[in-house]
């Protein structure tokens, strides 16, 4: 009766999704019919009713559960649910599965270890540069782990959500300094260089939301004139507010990331103010991701892509994209951001010259960010052929320790670099 059931609508009434109890109860209809026509007794009917169905255990669980159902939600929109469960179809998608283990192993791990610092959760997701392909995406510490706890409603609502996809999910997160290159960028658009000095000092923005705006780096110290190279490598905040308020501009540096890929920024600008070079605006992770992807093309934007092709049952390719790239910065500039963001020696006296966000072997662009309530923590970097992106936080946005992202994301973000990078062999970069 339970298999009779089933058929009019399997997908929908599967005992493994969330209409369980609408399958049970359409078995007792179809048992109803059968003893209203005779097929069996009353007595038969009632017992068959009573009877504890046990369905068998998934022996396979999904296998990247973020990704495939992000796949799977773009492909119900494009196409419709109805066309992909009758037609048969293969689907290739651009995720490398080894490549995707190692992700969901290390996210795991170290965000246990991060739970010392009040920190419960972390996402990651990694692209191949020369074409967009996502190649890992690891949207909670671990999918399959069932953490709620009393009192908490699945989503934003908790520390950490086995579920929900940090990774493509809004509202989006606040990005902290990962938010800067892009201002930087629009600065060199103006003509402004990497030697264009700045001074580092106590300064008063004026008013913003009825205070004075004074922000602070993020070591309370002041280091006097530097130059964009320091200020932007050494994630200066002071020098960064400048450079937006007057060398880049805020109507300026919210188009440059919207070229770049960030989808986010739909409120006016004056919604966001100077904050927004500290990362005042919430964006998503893939997004930033992207957007650096484009500083490691040189230049370029490519949409992120997850499908390959696909088939139909006879074998007919219906769908094979070929992702185009378009020309959003000019390589000028994309290479001198790349070139600050990868010099160690630059970026030394703020982290050090051995922090995460150094391999002696090869060069890499990195950057970190902190939201300055300490709810968000990301490490973002790239080779020219392959970019990843870290967050660490909570889901309801609770603050953690008062620790940076290089501290919380950036040793997530190395050990997966540092994996990937044995198949994604590193490409130098080519001089501003």
């Amino acid at each position: 009766a339970t298999l009779a059931a089933l058929v009019k609508a399997p997908s929908y009434l599967s005992p493994y999704g969330e209409h369980k109890e609408e399958l049970l109860n359409r078995k007792d209809y179809i048992l109803e019919k059968m003893a209203k026509s005779g097929y069996i007794t009353e007595r038969e009917l009632q017992e068959a009713k009573k009877q504890n169905l046990k369905f068998q255990e998934i022996l396979n669980p999904i296998k990247a559960p973020h990704f495939t159902l992000y796949v799977k939600d773009l492909l119900e929109k494009k196409y419709g649910r109805e066309f992909l469960e009758q037609k048969g179809l293969k689907i290739y998608t651009t995720l490398d599965y080894d490549l995707q283990k190692e992700a969901e192993k290390i996210v795991k791990e170290r965000a246990k270890q991060n739970e010392v610092f009040r920190a419960f959760n972390a996402a990651l997701v990694a692209l191949k540069v020369k074409t967009g392909e996502i190649l890992a995406m690891v949207g909670s510490k671990d999918w399959f782990l069932n953490p709620y706890p009393e009192n908490c409603t699945p989503g934003r609502n908790c520390l950490f959500d086995p579920k929900f996809n940090v990774v493509t999910s809004l509202p989006g997160r606040q990005p902290g300094s990962a938010f800067k290159p892009f201002v930087y960028a629009t600065a060199f658009k103006k003509g402004y260089s990497d030697k264009t000095i700045v001074i580092d000092e106590k300064t008063n923005f004026g008013l913003w939301g009825g205070k004075p705006y004074i922000p602070q780096n993020y070591d309370g110290r002041f280091r006097g004139p530097v130059t964009l190279r320091q200020a932007l490598a050494q994630s200066l905040n002071v020098p960064s507010v400048k450079v937006l308020a007057y060398l880049a501009g805020l109507e300026d540096s919210i188009k440059t990331a919207k070229e770049l890929g960030i989808t986010t920024l739909d409120k006016p600008s004056s919604f966001y103010g100077l904050s927004l070079v500290l990362g005042g605006g919430e964006v998503r992770l893939l997004d930033m991701v992207s957007a650096y992807g484009v500083f490691a093309r040189e230049g370029k934007r490519i949409e992120p892509q997850v499908i390959l092709k696909i088939e139909d049952s006879k074998g007919n390719i219906i769908e094979e994209p070929r992702p185009v790239a378009k020309r959003v910065l000019s390589s000028k500039i994309a290479r001198l951001v790349s070139d600050i963001l990868s010099d160690n020696n630059a970026r030394a006296p703020m982290f050090g010259f051995n922090s995460p966000l150094y391999f002696k072997e090869f060069q890499v662009a990195a950057k970190t960010g902190t939201t300055d309530n300490f709810k968000d923590a990301w490490t973002i970097g790239y080779t020219p052929n392959l970019v990843v992106g870290v967050w660490v936080g909570n889901n309801d946005n609770s603050p953690m320790l008062k620790k940076p992202g290089v501290v919380l994301a950036g040793p997530i973000w190395h050990d997966f670099f540092e994996k990937a990078t044995e198949k994604y062999k590193p490409e130098p970069f080519k001089n501003p």
